[in-house]
């Protein structure tokens, strides 16, 4: 132990038993690790042996193979002479090289292919660099071996191998024979020559990497590699069965394989060994630690019997010091009630000031978010203080502030906590809040404080005051955010006339100046008729018709030019104005395709997106079309609505997308597969038609994944009988993978950009089938 006196640990003397236990379990532990590597070493040696073993079997099945489709070479060319020659009754040269080169083609390793007549070669292919073989007559050939294989050949009816040999043209080479007969008559013979190392780098017998040393006899000779291999005991040997003769292969690990197996039994070993001396040393330590500590305790015990005297002295001591402690902590107590008071609350109003209210702040944040309470933060400033001060001076002014204190303490009595955070400035924290209607009330009432006038220099003075509110945790879980925010709702209410409260919402952000300015802009937009709509085609696919038409919105800015609508629109949702702006698209769009129906043009569905804002008021908007429809002498076949697959998802819009489908509208799910989807829900939607996302459409030839979600989606509306169209087509590619998989509509810039009014009319008179923009 680390706290052993030193004297202590200088005096202790290992015991003699100690040792011999130590050495007793040192003998049985390396023993069982001596054991235990040695039976790792010789898994490792087997592991290897069967490595080779299989990777020898696998070069063997590949020679086999290699030779198995060459010798087929002879087959082939034998079925060639044994034709030609029951019909043709004869064999020329132009018709047997014709042959061999069709035959022969590509093929790596073909040294030639010849016909023996009567046994003496006159049909050589290739002649060139084969001279030498032309006129050989093999039953009087010099080589014994050619002679003996030839009149063995001849009473067979299969075919024959020698070789492995040197060829009269130079190299290594193998050769197949084979017999033929007209009738009962021998002709001659066929033979295919072949080179051998083609053959073995087929078989990847020439490079086999480092980790097999491999060698190869054919009919006894050696072909490659250390013919000493097949004469050691260890080596691992097979042998290829061919249909004349066998070859052998021999092979043994390589010895860099053999020496990495001993370095891991070595560093087996040494880890073994550095395990046994870890466990010895743990052993001793724990052996020795009784004998340790009891001399330890004796010590102690001495030390403690020492220091008790000594207390007992000093006892009395320690009694007339807690006397005189306690006087003083008394006395400290009281100063520190004085000095919390001064450093805590505002001199002027009594009340607390900022200090305190930032530590309760923070405080009351802890506590809510542990316990998931929300909590109100106001933000209280007096309209036209600094009027008061310039005409009836500070001392009237801190008159006021003190009565307003006053005021604000006589209200707030269950548990809220006001603050002047500086000059005119109160806050006042609802720590309790129950819900919303709490916080108006509360607002409400502070407002009404300020009903009652002022009494500074014997004259009434009427001060209001103007309130800004945030809430925890629905506008911000920071202090410092909920307390600008709530600045910013009070300067709101005083640009609103003052003498009011205003909650926080998202506009009243400082740096979204270009929020506000488009909010602002939005506003009169549609009365300076800023807005246009824009229709992109929609193509039938198999008749290249166009079949319908989306509207889609385009903010001309008389200042700012075109504002793409991913800019406004979300403004225009969240500031309220998107039902306007959708009620004027939707009778934009009604008039102008009865303009364009009354003109004569083709009748064509037009579809119009719905914002999840028009569904707030779900009996106003069925309503609403009704009339459109009704004033603009449109037939409900010719709407289409297209929604969002997250306000179809919403169980209580289904009652009123049922009740828009019953007036014969279209009813679409726009960017289809981008949202959740539940395909459960899917099936009882009153929904005529899916829109494929111009997302995984760019996918088409390019990932695979989105070919699958595009194809996943034509079978589902292909069984819900939905019919279904993909946006965002703008390459040959993309229409061919659609057309081909049985999409029934696109759309998309490879026949149509949006097209202003004018132009679209044009179009809708003088389309033609299959033009492509």
């Amino acid at each position: 132990m680390s706290d052993l006196p030193e004297e202590t640990t200088a005096r202790y003397t290992t015991p003699s038993k100690i040792w011999l236990v130590l050495l007793a379990v040192s003998l049985v532990l390396g023993g069982c690790l001596w054991w235990i590597t040695d039976a790792y070493g010789r898994m490792l040696h087997n592991e290897i042996n069967r490595d080779a073993s299989t990777m020898l079997s696998t070069h063997s099945a590949s020679l086999k193979l290699a030779l198995e489709r060459r010798l087929l070479l002879a087959d082939g060319l034998k079925a060639f002479v044994d034709t030609t020659l029951n019909h043709q009754h004869t064999l020329d040269q132009a018709r047997f090289d014709a042959f061999s080169a069709s035959f022969i083609g590509s093929q790596d390793g073909v040294r030639n292919l010849s016909a023996y007549p009567d046994g003496i070669a006159r049909f050589v292919y290739p002649v060139k660099s084969n001279e030498a073989v032309i006129g050989m007559n093999v039953f009087a050939s010099r080589n014994p071996e050619v002679r003996s294989n030839a009149v063995r050949t001849k009473p067979l009816h299969t075919k024959t191998i020698v070789g492995p040999f040197n060829l009269k043209q130079g190299g290594l080479g193998l050769l197949t024979r084979q017999s033929v007969y007209v009738g009962n008559t021998f002709w001659g013979f066929v033979s295919v020559v072949l080179d051998v190392p083609p053959i073995l780098e087929e078989a990847g017998l020439v490079q086999q990497g480092n980790s097999l040393v491999l060698a190869v006899k054919a009919g006894g000779k050696p072909v490659l590699g250390d013919p000493a291999l097949f004469q050691q005991p260890s080596s691992l040997r097979t042998t290829v069965t061919l249909e004349d003769g066998s070859w052998e292969l021999a092979a043994q690990p390589s010895p860099a394989k053999l020496s990495e197996a001993a370095t891991r039994v070595q560093i087996t070993g040494l880890i073994a060994l550095l395990v046994l001396i870890l466990l010895i040393y743990l052993l001793y330590m724990q052996l020795t630690q009784r004998h340790k500590l009891q001399a330890m305790v004796n010590e102690r015990t001495f030390n403690l019997t020492i220091a008790n005297q000594q207390l007992e002295t000093t006892y009395e001591e320690l009694i007339a010091t807690e006397d005189e402690l306690r006087m003083q902590y008394t006395l400290l107590e009281s100063s520190e009630q004085r000095l919390r008071l001064a450093a805590y609350h505002d001199v002027v109003t009594g009340l607390p000031n900022r200090l305190y209210f930032q530590d309760r702040l923070e405080e009351i944040l802890a506590r809510s978010a542990d316990r998931n309470r929300p909590f109100a933060l106001l933000f209280l400033d007096l309209d036209q203080f600094k009027l008061i001060n310039d005409t009836l001076g500070h001392t009237q002014g801190d008159l006021l502030l003190q009565e307003v204190g006053r005021r604000l303490t006589s209200l707030l009595t269950q548990g809220e906590v006001s603050s002047r955070i500086g000059g005119d400035e109160f806050t006042i924290i609802l720590p309790y809040m129950k819900d919303i209607t709490q916080v108006h009330y509360t607002a409400q009432q502070l407002i009404n404080l300020f009903q009652e006038p002022f009494l500074l220099h014997d004259l009434d003075y009427y001060v209001t005051a103007s309130i800004g509110v945030t809430l925890y945790p629905e506008h911000s879980k920071n202090g410092a955010e909920l307390m600008k925010f709530a600045d910013a709702a009070m300067y709101r209410a005083k640009e609103e006339g003052k003498n009011n409260f205003r909650f926080y919402d998202d506009t009243l952000i400082a740096d979204t100046d270009e929020k506000i300015y488009i909010k602002n802009s939005l506003r009169r937009a549609l009365d300076n008729e800023e807005f246009d709509v824009h229709y992109q085609p929609q193509i039938e696919i198999e008749s290249k018709r166009i079949v319908g038409l989306e509207a889609l919105i385009r903010w001309n800015h008389p200042k700012r030019g075109n504002i793409p609508p991913s800019s406004f629109i979300p403004i225009a949702e969240e500031c309220g104005l998107m039902e306007p702006i959708g009620e004027w698209v939707l009778r934009k769009v009604c008039f102008q395709n009865k303009a364009w129906q009354d003109a004569g043009l083709p009748h064509v569905r037009i579809a119009v997106n719905l914002s999840a804002r028009q569904f707030s008021r779900r009996n106003h908007l069925a309503e609403q079309i009704k009339v459109i429809l009704a004033e603009s002498g449109l037939h409900p076949a010719y709407l289409e609505l297209e929604i969002t697959e997250n306000t179809a998802m919403r169980g209580d819009n289904s009652l009123t997308l049922q009740e828009l489908r019953n007036l014969a509208i279209t009813i679409s799910i726009d960017d289809f597969g981008t949202h959740y989807s539940s395909l459960n829900y899917l099936k009882q939607l009153p929904v005529d038609k899916i829109k494929i996302d111009r997302s995984f459409v760019n996918g088409i030839q390019k990932e695979p994944k989105d070919e699958a979600i595009i194809l996943a989606m034509l079978l589902m509306a292909s069984h819900l009988n939905l019919s279904i169209i993909a946006e965002g087509v703008e390459t040959a590619d993309q229409l061919e993978f659609l057309k081909y998989n049985h999409c029934n509509d696109i759309q998309g810039y490879l026949y149509y950009p949006p097209q202003p009014s004018d132009h679209m009319e044009r179009i809708l008179r003088d389309h033609t089938p299959g033009f492509t923009h």
